[in-house]
């Protein structure tokens, strides 16, 4: 049996970073695009520190409302933030199909900890059926560095070469195939059960 790691972002959930710049855009005091708020989060060092955990939560806060001129609340700043995340029914429907064929589930993804603790309550019934949970304000580094896939074949339980590797970025996908690990380009319609095939046996909890 081998160990399934699943990205988060466009594979167990999708994301839109547009909208999160269009509902802070929103919160602004002074007229301001979508893309100035993408240039100034995304497209910018902050985004990628606060995924490595380097600024915490509240610095975060203060930041973006620095940047983009914001005067609500820490509440509606976060909501604004978080609210970008949308269930893909697809593979969320094949994980208690896939807990019987792999020896571990873990989830692998760059996230930060505002990201996370809306996911935990937006996502709580499939995260439950992971064993594990890489993220990357946690590791301290993100994919695709070396750092972040060594916690990854930490978290599996097995050798890397038992590892299968599921994300959508395929700079991310090639980086685990470095790491050792059997590595998969997610696009809608892959069925997992499939790929991993074999007789279900049963899982030890």
């Amino acid at each position: 049996m081998k160990t399934l790691l699943l990205d988060f972002g466009n594979v167990v959930a999708f994301f839109d970073h547009r909208r999160a710049s269009r509902q802070l855009a929103a919160l602004a005091a002074a007229p301001t695009s979508e893309s100035q708020v993408f240039d100034r989060v995304f497209a910018s060092p902050l985004e990628p520190d606060l995924d490595r955990g380097r600024i915490p939560t509240p610095e975060f806060l203060r930041l973006l409302r620095r940047h983009l001129d914001l005067s609500a609340s820490d509440d509606a700043i976060a909501t604004a933030w978080c609210d970008i995340f949308r269930p893909n029914e697809e593979l969320i429907a094949q994980l208690p199909r896939l807990r019987p064929l792999v020896h571990r589930l873990v989830l692998a993804s760059n996230t930060n900890e505002l990201h996370f603790q809306w996911i935990a309550r937006q996502f709580a019934a499939p995260l439950a059926l992971f064993d594990e949970l890489v993220l990357s304000f946690r590791v301290g580094a993100r994919k695709p560095e070396e750092a972040f896939f060594r916690r990854c074949v930490e978290a599996a339980g097995v050798p890397a070469s038992r590892c299968v590797f599921v994300d959508d970025k395929p700079e991310f996908v090639e980086a685990a195939r470095n790491a050792g690990m059997a590595g998969l380009l997610y696009r809608p319609g892959l069925d997992l059960t499939e790929v991993l095939g074999g007789r279900p046996q049963e899982h030890p909890r």
